[in-house]
């Protein structure tokens, strides 16, 4: 006979989890965003009222966030400034993930999926668009291609090392040029994705992410 003890309980701990969960993808696509500019000062009690949850969900966000290198601890939670070398680190890491990611999403990705990647493509090309909403149609871009990798490993690597390329103090300038690349190296990625071509979604993915590094190296003087 199957009993009723400890339901109130497991439902309850499930319901802490969801929040948390809420919150952390809130607060991240904040920091991601550039809504919480680096060394930000995030105080849990102002972070509840604006989130209107309890501040239990908001410190276990925050926990994971400090795992995923957003946060630090410094007398308070602090969105973190990631110096040039640590972008560039991340970057040299994403080439692989994202590489690997568009290997397997060829063999693996869905029609709805390869469908919405052909229309965000057109949404990015529209003459005029802004910088923000480029940014935000590019990352679901690139998510669609992760997550329809079918690897949830791969998934998780790929957005413990994204990065908003703006999110620093010396914004990374993307020229009219830089954008027609970009976007050439899209359709090329979308196309090698539909035609199963995994080998050449890979060259394509690790171009693309080579390119993006060219790019913050010239921006951050590194070069």
């Amino acid at each position: 006979m199957r009993t009723m003890a400890g339901m109130p309980e497991r439902k309850s701990r499930r319901t802490a989890e969801f929040m948390a969960d809420v919150v952390h993808e809130r607060l991240r696509d904040a920091i991601l965003a550039a809504e919480f500019r680096p060394n930000h000062r995030l105080v849990e009690e102002e972070l509840a009222d604006w989130l209107q949850v309890s501040r239990t969900p908001v410190r276990e966000a925050l926990l994971r966030l400090r795992q995923e290198g957003l946060v630090i601890q410094r007398k308070g939670w602090i969105v973190r400034d990631h110096a040039p070398e640590e972008i560039l680190e991340i970057i040299e890491a994403r080439a692989g993930i994202e590489a690997h990611a568009a290997f397997l999403a060829a063999e693996r990705l869905d029609g709805e999926r390869l469908a919405r990647l052909e229309e965000l493509i057109e949404q990015m090309e529209v003459p005029g668009i802004s910088r923000s909403k480029l940014n935000e149609l590019n990352n679901e871009f690139h998510e669609i291609i992760t997550d329809g990798s079918g690897n949830s490993l791969v998934a998780q690597f790929y957005r413990r090392t994204k990065v908003n390329y703006w999110n620093f103090n010396q914004p990374v300038v993307f020229t009219p040029a830089d954008d027609e690349v970009v976007n050439t190296q899209h359709r090329e990625l979308v196309a090698a994705i539909a035609a199963k071509d995994a080998e050449t979604a890979a060259r394509v993915a690790r171009e693309h992410v080579n390119n993006t590094t060219r790019i913050i190296v010239s921006a951050l003087g590194l070069g």
